[in-house]
């Protein structure tokens, strides 16, 4: 496995290409953006581990530093998809086709949706608690939860009473593009145009989501069209955190996107490749 640094189009992106020694040729190389304002190597370096795995696993990956971040100039108006269709356009001149697969955590996974929306040599993404929809059930369980926990309904009544009184900032969270998903509406037809391209979706999400995602199925009953896709994986690590700080869940993280690469990459369209763990 060799780190190759990368300098991507016009705007000079930084990226870092981790190249197996062995290449699977089954296996489209796989983008990685950033993840909120850390730079490419990710939070806990999760970024970092999961292109050397994935190169030891004989696939390329790429991580990169979006416009402005890391060690990428800022210039102009910031546009992930822009910039990682850059990527996709610098790994097709290196030899490595025009398929894809992106893998994002948070906004990281906002930025491939967004680019598997308008570019179709995606044809596979993993979202890491990204897109997060309520249902009934979600309510039910955030309503117990926090009825079944005084001291956090305590806790919370003091911060709302603290933020009363002070003096509101200038933050309006509407302004960061990084922070808005899709109405439902929105999401169903991006899901169903994803699905009559037969791409492989993984969605994963972790238990220190709870107040957006708290249960195993919530995704499937918000959007039921995706019930009887068969490309479809879906993984609830409840005992995992945002970023993914354990040694022991990251490794499992890890193992389980190497894993739905290799056998994404590998199996024809209609392949039953349905998990739920």
């Amino acid at each position: 496995m060799t780190d190759i640094v990368l300098s991507i189009g016009p705007r000079q992106l930084f990226a870092v290409l981790s190249m197996p020694a062995m290449r699977d040729s089954r296996a489209p190389p796989v983008l990685i953006p950033n993840t909120g304002t850390e730079h490419r190597v990710g939070p806990n370096r999760l970024h970092v581990q999961m292109c050397r795995a994935l190169a030891s696993a004989g696939i390329p990956a790429l991580r990169i530093d979006l416009s402005g971040f890391g060690d990428s100039p800022a210039g102009g108006v910031l546009d992930s998809t822009r910039d990682l269709q850059e990527a996709i356009d610098e790994l097709r001149k290196r030899g490595h086709g025009e398929r894809v697969f992106g893998v994002g955590l948070c906004s990281g996974a906002h930025d491939i949706h967004q680019l598997a929306r308008s570019d179709e040599r995606v044809i596979g993404a993993a979202f890491i608690d990204g897109y997060a929809y309520p249902t009934p059930l979600f309510r039910l369980n955030y309503a117990w939860q926090r009825l079944s926990d005084p001291l956090r309904m305590l806790r919370n009544l003091g911060r709302r009473l603290h933020d009363s009184s002070d003096e509101k900032d200038d933050f309006d969270p509407d302004e960061a593009e990084y922070l808005r998903q899709p109405s439902g509406a929105d999401m169903s037809r991006d899901l169903q145009l994803f699905m009559r391209r037969q791409m492989a979706l993984m969605f994963v999400y972790t238990g220190q989501v709870q107040s957006s995602y708290n249960y195993r199925g919530q995704l499937l009953d918000a959007f039921g069209e995706l019930r009887a896709y068969d490309r479809l994986t879906l993984h609830y690590l409840i005992h995992a955190d945002h970023t993914f700080s354990r040694t022991d869940m990251r490794s499992q993280m890890i193992a389980t996107l190497v894993q739905w690469l290799k056998s994404s990459s590998g199996a024809a369209p209609g392949q039953a490749l349905a998990q739920l763990s």
